[in-house]
């Protein structure tokens, strides 16, 4: 039925006419340099010219007659190695202090997709991004896209941080947290759109020296056809998406000046809750300030310092439910100090997560490349309210070096320590990437941990191995990653420990032909065999396995669709219930044992709309049988995960969200779980800089209490001093609604006023029973300050 659905939507979407031949935006000179990606001419003189223009998306000035044209674009995703459908043209140059992009977008009359958007919020129009290689290194890339409006995407693209099934060519490659100060400005035409860009060199990190070389690349998103196009061709069939990119070469007398970033905030909270005692609403009112410095040291160094960094421009986390209640969830970091040059602390395994450093009274942070290495080093003192004894400061040390090996490959080290008095955590581990013959690469990671409490003493060791292949039509990756029951990090995120576990996974790719149905389609296969550490030692039975076939179709026009059955085989670890009995009619209890559940089938469904011009869709469902860890039976499960996000104009954004998960005992039918997760997102865009945002956000859960599924026995769990505490039902309904006036004309300098307030109907179950429980206003203001001044003679590269 769902697939069904989608197909009569995909009936009734407009056609797209076929778009005009393309008409030079800019008359080309005589002496121009034209670059045509399809013929191979990848290397782009950079034209430098001692001027200036004015940002306002017109390209008429006669500097832009005189800059590097690149042109003939090539299909990348869903099917690469076609003519691109639609024509660009883009134009670069660069004067001593910035450098300059214009580019020209072809498209039939009516279908360009453009709204106000916010910052980062770009991926539903069309868009274009140019990724700027600074180091040459072919690894990663400062990438700055803009839709048809000038609506700014920036960030940090690095391919091996994909999501999977994700596009390396998509904004879903860049890490849009980073943001940096630029300035854009777009407009349509009747046939396509204009945009220009002018990016300062202070605003980056690139190498020292004279008569520079860039790796660069520029990719078109076209939501009409649902197609991705690059400038320079880009090939499926190889594993590294950045090494195929094109170079604008012999950069020359690039002067970033003094680079100094000050940005003071200050923050006035005025919190309420109910009194204790008598129950009267009262409020609290308390005002912070921070500062954040940033300072370019070198042109490839930039030292950052913090002093209070807040969390108050960042939204509510959005609502998750775990596919396995066993193991924590994680959510990214998005605060401004951490976020920017996190690339430099990318760590195999999560071993460096900055939001275990909760509420840092201080941080200072070095990033930087010298020749072929990165260097990434961290130091910050957290609040004492998360530490032990909630008086001691912990400390916390992170240090990643990476050296860059041949082409594409590398080694590297992480360190971290997190002290807190006489305890410690500490974590070392190397890592390696190899990559040889342009679809093949290995890798190999370990790393150790000791801890130390003041009644504790632990060691532990996580390590992996995988070797996979990514060609165009087949690829595969197999990995065997084990991690001991003592290893502990408390710098990073790792939710699971005590396991083996080997995966299998490969992949066929199909290609349709061109103006035909269907543009892609592809079949995963996985299988996980997951071990408890010592039973892999010993040969003993897996605890779990776990098989994938994952059919993905992407149609004519963006439209995919998904259907993923899935086969799991459980075996309950005993010792994870060994303090869980059972109790008769008497006061003797019996230690309970786990179940052993048959194997197990579900199914997922997931279909996902193109985005036009005012919709976009995704809908998923899971139906069938899954192991339940709490009572270790069997439950029959119903999921349904959609989002819609409708923008009734250039300026109105709506986005529902919907979670809901149900789990119905098999043996009797009742039922076991629900989780149910609404949010609506409301935005009106009154300009680039002017936001208003409402949030609302539920969240029900309810659980039955816990019983042996042998007997019907309710289950205890045995407490430290041998008291019983019965596994009683548990219910909760909540919600929360947030409500923010954003001024954010550049990065760094912003005006918020904010209110938030909580709810809590767990008592009588009921939405419009539901009791306040906080609420708060805050106003921040920032301000960036950005010192003008000379560079001393090593942070500039002279000519």
């Amino acid at each position: 039925m769902l697939v069904s659905l989608f197909a009569l939507l995909q009936l009734a979407a407009p056609s797209s006419p076929i778009p005009p031949a393309p008409r030079a935006a800019t008359p080309v000179a005589d002496t121009q340099l034209v670059y045509s990606g399809r013929a191979g001419a990848l290397n782009v003189r950079a034209v430098r010219i001692d001027t200036s223009v004015t940002v306002d998306g017109h390209l008429d000035e006669g500097v832009w007659s005189r800059a590097a044209v690149l042109t003939a674009f090539t299909s990348f995703n869903p099917v690469d190695g076609r003519r691109a459908q639609d024509s660009t043209e883009v134009r670069i140059w660069h004067a001593a202090d910035a450098i300059y992009v214009g580019v020209r977008a072809w498209a039939a009359p009516g279908t360009v997709r453009a709204t106000l958007a916010e910052r980062d919020k770009i991926s539903n129009d069309d868009w274009v991004a140019i990724s700027f290689d600074t180091f040459n290194d072919r690894r990663r890339a400062f990438t700055f896209g803009v839709n048809p409006l000038g609506v700014q995407a920036d960030g940090m693209r690095n391919e091996q941080q994909a999501p999977p099934g994700a596009s390396k060519a998509s904004l879903a490659t860049v890490d849009l947290t980073q943001d940096y100060v630029w300035q854009s400005k777009g407009r349509l035409l009747d046939d396509g759109y204009e945009v220009e860009l002018r990016i300062p060199f202070k605003s980056i990190r690139f190498q020292r020296g004279e008569g520079q070389d860039w790796g660069l690349q520029v990719v078109r998103q076209t939501q009409r056809t649902g197609f991705q196009d690059t400038w320079a061709p880009t090939s499926r069939a190889k594993q590294a998406y950045q090494a195929q990119a094109g170079y604008l070469r012999g950069l020359r007398g690039m002067r970033r000046g003094l680079v100094l970033d000050v940005t003071p905030n200050s923050i006035a909270f005025a919190d309420g809750a109910r009194d204790s005692t008598t129950t009267a609403w009262k409020y609290g009112t308390r005002v912070t300030a921070g500062t954040d410095v940033r300072w370019g040291v070198t042109s490839n160094f930039t030292l950052n310092g913090t002093i209070n960094p807040d969390f108050s421009q960042v939204e509510t986390d959005v609502g998750q439910i775990p596919g396995d209640v066993r193991f924590a969830l994680f959510f990214p970091e998005l605060r401004p100090f951490f976020v920017e040059g996190s690339e430099q602390f990318d760590a195999p395994n999560r071993l460096v997560n900055t939001r275990q450093i909760a509420e840092p009274l201080g941080a200072i942070k070095l990033t930087g490349k010298i020749p072929k290495t990165d260097v990434g080093l961290l130091t910050a003192i957290d609040d004492a309210a998360g530490s032990a004894d909630g008086s001691t400061h912990p400390i916390f040390t992170i240090l990643r070096l990476r050296r860059d090996l041949g082409d594409q490959s590398n080694v590297g080290m992480v360190y971290t320590d997190r002290t807190e008095g006489a305890s410690f955590n500490r974590v070392a581990g190397l890592d390696s990437r190899l990559q040889y013959r342009g679809v093949y690469s290995s890798e190999l990671r370990l790393a150790g941990s000791m801890t130390r409490d003041a009644t504790r003493r632990r060691d532990g060791a996580i390590w992996e191995a995988n070797s996979g292949r990514t060609g165009r039509s087949y690829g595969f990756r197999y990995t065997v990653q084990a991690i001991t029951p003592d290893f502990e990090t408390r710098s990073g995120f790792v939710n699971r420990n005590d396991f083996v576990r080997t995966s299998v996974n490969q992949r066929w790719t199909r290609f349709g032909r061109r103006g035909g149905w269907w543009d892609q389609q592809q079949q995963f296969s996985t299988t996980n065999i997951t071990w408890t550490y010592d039973g892999f030692l010993k040969r003993a039975r897996p605890l779990e396995i776990r098989s994938t076939l994952d059919n993905l179709f992407v149609l004519r026009g963006g439209w995919r669709l998904n259907v993923i059955p899935e086969l799991q085989s459980t075996r309950f670890d005993p010792r994870r219930y060994a303090r869980v009995v059972t109790r008769g009619d008497g006061a003797d209890t019996t230690a309970f044992t786990p179940g052993s559940p048959r194997t197990q089938a579900n199914v997922v469904l997931s279909a996902s709309t193109p985005q036009w011009r005012r919709l976009g869709a995704t809908m998923s469902t899971t139906l069938g049988r899954e192991a339940e860890f709490f009572e270790t039976a069997a439950v029959h499960r119903r999921d349904i995960d959609g989002s819609v996000d409708l923008r009734p104009t250039s300026k109105l954004r709506v986005g529902a969200l919907l979670r809901y998960q149900q789990f119905d005992r098999v043996r009797d039918g009742s039922p076991f779980s629900t989780q149910f997760v609404p949010r609506l997102r409301v935005e009106y865009q009154f300009s680039r800089a002017l936001f208003l945002r409402a949030i609302g956000q539920g969240e029900l859960r309810r659980r039955s209490a816990l019983r042996d599924p042998r007997t019907e026995r309710p289950l205890y769990i045995r407490a430290g001093d041998g008291s019983l505490r019965a596994l009683t039902a548990s219910r909760a309904l909540i919600g929360r609604a947030d409500l923010l006036l954003s001024y954010l004309p550049s990065p760094g300098t912003v005006v918020f006023i904010g209110y938030g307030s909580a709810a809590d109907a767990t008592e009588t179950q009921r939405p419009y029973d539901a009791r306040r429980t906080t609420d708060g206003l805050f106003v921040k203001v920032s301000y960036l300050f950005r010192v003008k001044g000379q560079a001393p003679a090593t942070a500039v590269a002279r000519p």
